[in-house]
């Protein structure tokens, strides 16, 4: 099998200065459920995880943190291996954190990338 079918999607990660009014709008009008505390807020659906961070996460490139949108993660079995592809393409944005990235995609939208079988959330983001 290719490394693809072992990809995982997630978590869904979103910035916004009123993190608390978000978070609290996904788990109390969308269902999601999880604590409201914390500086970064995991919010747990079915499938998946949505991230809730303040405007000032850290290890976050200033222009990944700053847009409005989400941040899709992808998990992927050799992290190394695909953070030297989406290098070589021209792809990377900020920094390789160790079990962790963000790229970029063609049409400017902002994606992590992380170690799916090590990937621990014991840090911040």
């Amino acid at each position: 099998m290719t490394e693809q079918a072992g990809t995982r999607v997630g978590p869904v990660m979103l910035y916004s200065a009123r993190q608390k009014e978000v978070a609290t709008f996904f788990r109390d009008l969308i269902g999601l459920s999880g604590d409201l505390d914390g500086s970064a807020i995991w919010l747990d659906a079915s499938n998946a995880q949505v991230v809730v961070h303040g405007p000032q996460a850290p290890e976050t490139p200033d222009e990944v943190r700053t847009q409005s949108g989400f941040v899709v993660w992808f998990g992927v079995a050799d992290v190394k291996a695909a953070h030297e592809r989406v290098k070589r393409a021209g792809r990377l944005v900020g920094d390789f954190y160790g079990d962790y990235f963000f790229a970029r995609d063609p049409d400017g939208r902002f994606v992590g990338i992380y170690a799916s079988e090590d990937h621990q959330h014991d840090h911040e983001h």
